[in-house]
This record gives structure tokens, C-alpha cells and sequence, in this order.
């Protein structure tokens, strides 16, 4: 919950101005905090499929 935490008063610091690119990864999108994804946090998402060797 602390790394949580500090993440989003981390990206809540940032100047919307500001060329700041954050890019994260899960493989569980399903437990992801409802906090991170607001609007304006992050904005898109890419999702990929697994490979098919």
C-alpha cells in the first residue's frame, strides 16, 4: 500500500505542461487500484497478446 502510495503522489506532482511520459506493466489488470487509473494518470493502454510460439 506504501508503494501505492507514493506512486500516485509522485504522478500527482507533475505539471500537466510537462513532457513527462510514464509508462507501467501488469499482468494483473484486474487487482490494479482504481486510483491509478483516473483520468489524466494513464492515458492509454496497450494491451498485448501472448505470443503464439
Amino acid at each position: 500500500e506504501q508503494t501505492l502510495n507514493q506512486i500516485l503522489v509522485e504522478m500527482d506532482g507533475f505539471d500537466t505542461d510537462t513532457n513527462v511520459i510514464v509508462m507501467a506493466a501488469t499482468n494483473r489488470p484486474d487487482i490494479l487500484d482504481p486510483a491509478l487509473l483516473r483520468p489524466g494518470r494513464f492515458d492509454r493502454r496497450v494491451v498485448l497478446d501472448l505470443p503464439d510460439l
